[in-house]
């Protein structure tokens, strides 16, 4: 059975692999620590599904924040990192022999001035424990059991090798000082879902309001040693799509007797006509039953969580009942387990209200949780495993709450940031067919780029005809948060992607992303700045739609006054 040790101070055993604070990881050493220069030397490292799932925000892009420094006690992040210590992750990423459970046991410490609130995360950003405190030179030891498996990582069509283990903490001063990882013969939970479920990745100097967060990647907290979790939900999935896209595959190809199979879909399934609740949603839910069970695992359906919707005379808006409903009528029939995630959130949105219940929500987004809102579901799924069978050792009872600020706002670019004069267009000679006529949002796609932002990993369900599961979505959802389409575009309530853009639509979706990089700029005429700024001919007619070339000509002039 596979077992390693690393010390990471030479206090340590002898048996140990010694890793100091020089020691980042490549694929070669299958060790180290992970940083803002090895995640940008390594390709795989930026996938943040084979990562720790943590980055920094785009105005940081290409910098290096984190400083590590040795301790007589272990590694931890400097004084002199660009952020406060506490903000930057602390990562150590090691290759294991194959996918699977492994047992993990992590020494910390809480050097010369000890640490308030070490919070601990594995993997692809699921967390493992929080609200610790470490006196002045206390260690600590904590066990986990962590899963490793494959995924299909946002934007990718095949599955991709994962047989690595990510360790990340956050805290002042916190001094990782020793891991052990074994090999473990466990049970696991695989959960399938959409947006609100999976895996998200987020943004350092780490603020847990202002990440998104499904509750899949906080369950791991709730439970004791002895079970792993395996998160396979995606942003945009539904019931179909979830098999269609490969990401079944994955589970059937890991899953085992005595197994369990959690699963929440209907944000993206209600969408779709062929998933109406009491047509193909049933049916694909059925189906999911009856294969889980063939191969000896468990089924247990969730209700889809509830959005922050409210309507306009102030009372709540149930978008999802009759999917909810839906879940308890093939659960009776087949004898599954159904966990009320729909009612217990929709009952705690409406306890709070529209206002104070935004602190559990992304900023500027009512169906996707941030931290607080995840780690908040996460412990009502704890709770009702506690009544599945083969489950009622395993959640932790009495976990400490994690309450939001009253407010919570997204962090702004330092004064005086412009974007990186590094290109994120193609050369004139890579452009595909240049003389036909671009959509608007294979414009926009390059025009986020050219402007500093990075699609997101989520999409907030606004537009009908933007279901969430395409390669786009992330582009509409970014353009909606910063503001990019003027609301006369989508008056009518669609986004029309796959539309042509016109001179017209070019010039204000440009000009928007000109001005939000350049407060000076806020006042002038959007048609009167284009000319100015040169990103659009003499002559360009604003009915006319643009071509690939002409959408390219513009983008680099755009790029050059940024």
């Amino acid at each position: 059975m596979y077992q390693t040790s690393i010390a990471f101070s030479k206090a340590q055993p002898e048996h140990a692999v010694l890793a100091d604070a020089s020691s980042l990881y490549t694929e070669e050493s299958g060790f180290g620590f992970v940083i803002e220069r090895n995640r940008n030397e390594q390709e795989l490292l930026q996938l943040p599904e084979l990562n720790s799932a943590y980055s920094t925000w785009y105005w940081d892009n290409g910098r290096e924040l984190t400083v590590l420094t040795d301790t007589p006690e272990g590694v931890t992040v400097s004084d002199s990192s660009a952020y406060e210590p506490s903000s930057l992750p602390l990562t150590f990423k090691l290759k294991v022999p194959k996918q699977g459970n492994y047992q993990i046991t992590l020494t910390v410490n809480g050097g010369d001035r000890g640490c308030d609130d070490l919070t601990v995360f594995t993997g692809r950003r699921h967390l493992a424990a929080r609200c610790i405190t470490l006196q002045p030179h206390e260690s600590r030891t904590m066990e986990f059991t962590v899963n490793i498996c494959d995924i299909i990582p946002r934007g990718k069509e095949e599955a991709y090798t994962d047989t690595t283990l990510d360790i990340t903490l956050f805290g002042s001063q916190v001094i990782l000082s020793a891991l052990t990882v074994t090999e473990a013969d466990v049970r696991t939970i695989y959960i399938a879902g959409d947006s609100t479920v999976t895996d998200q990745s987020g943004a350092y100097p780490y603020d847990p309001g202002c990440c998104y967060s499904g509750w899949g990647q906080m369950l791991s907290a709730y439970l004791k040693p002895g079970i792993a979790v395996s998160n396979h939900a995606h942003s945009g999935l539904t019931t179909e799509s979830f098999r269609s896209e490969g990401h079944y595959d994955i589970v059937r190809r890991f899953i085992n007797q005595g197994d369990y199979y959690l699963m929440q879909f209907a944000h993206n399934d209600q969408k779709l006509p062929e998933l109406d609740a009491a047509g193909g949603y049933r049916s694909r839910l059925i189906t999911y039953i009856e294969e889980i069970r063939a191969v000896g695992a468990i089924p247990v359906i969730v209700t889809p969580l509830a959005r922050n919707t409210w309507k306009g005379d102030g009372t709540y808006n149930d978008l999802l009942v009759d999917y909810a409903a839906e879940c308890f009528r093939v659960g009776g029939e087949y004898n599954v387990p159904v966990i009320d995630l729909h009612q217990f959130s929709m009952d705690f949105v409406k306890k709070e209200g529209l206002d104070s219940a935004k602190r559990y929500y992304y900023p500027k987004d009512y169906t996707h949780t941030n931290d607080y809102g995840a780690y908040l579901m996460a412990g009502y799924i704890a709770d009702a495993l506690l009544k599945v069978d083969g489950l009622a050792d395993f959640p932790e009872k009495d976990m400490p709450a994690w309450i939001p600020p009253q407010a919570i706002t997204l962090p702004l670019p330092p004064e005086g940031y412009e974007t990186e004069a590094v290109s994120a267009l193609p050369a004139e000679k890579d452009l595909e067919r240049p003389e036909e006529i671009i959509t608007r949002v294979e414009f926009l796609n390059y025009l986020v780029k050219t402007v500093g932002y990075v699609p997101m990993n989520v999409y907030n369900d606004m537009y009908p005809d933007v279901v969430g599961h395409e390669w786009y979505a992330g582009v509409v959802e970014v353009s909606y948060q910063n503001s990019l389409v003027n609301p006369e575009y989508t008056k009518d309530g669609s986004f029309h992607p796959l539309e042509p853009v016109t001179w017209e639509q070019l010039i204000s979706f440009s000009v928007n992303g000109y001005k939000s990089r350049k407060a000076s700029a806020q006042a002038e005429d959007a048609t009167t700045l284009a000319h100015r700024l040169g990103i659009i001919p003499d002559n360009c007619q604003p009915d006319k739609a643009v071509t690939r070339k002409e959408a390219l000509a513009s983008l680099k002039s755009l790029e050059k006054v940024l």
